[in-house]
């Protein structure tokens, strides 16, 4: 890749550009990601840059599953229920057994002191 010298706020430009897309934020650069990261490794107001628009978009898909919630749709119900409403009793379980639905013989292996 290219050899443009970064410096600090040139990587925070790039990272608002891209809204913390660190990829594409190197290919604007000219740079590799890891030119990125390490900036983002040295900087903690550069990692906060990164962590805020990671967070920003996690709200923005908390707030698109809200609305397939609301608009009753299977899947996002499922979801929301088997995730935040498990504290509520909306647990997946799975039964395990054995052939057939025969027992489970469970083996221990290991140092016999006897």
């Amino acid at each position: 890749m290219g050899h443009r010298r970064l410096t600090k706020q040139i990587v925070i430009d790039a990272l608002n550009k891209t809204k913390g897309a660190v990829y594409l934020a190197a290919k604007s650069l000219e740079c590799s990601h890891t030119a990125i990261y390490d900036y983002i490794a040295k900087y903690p107001d550069i990692a906060e840059l990164k962590e805020y628009y990671d967070e920003e978009v996690s709200d923005i898909a908390v707030l698109k599953l809200r609305d397939s919630v609301i608009k009753a749709e299977p899947w996002a119900i499922k979801y929301q229920l088997s995730t935040k409403g498990k504290s509520r009793g909306y647990v997946e379980r799975q039964e395990v057994t054995g052939a057939e639905g025969s027992h489970i013989v469970v083996r221990l292996v290991g140092d016999d002191h006897d």
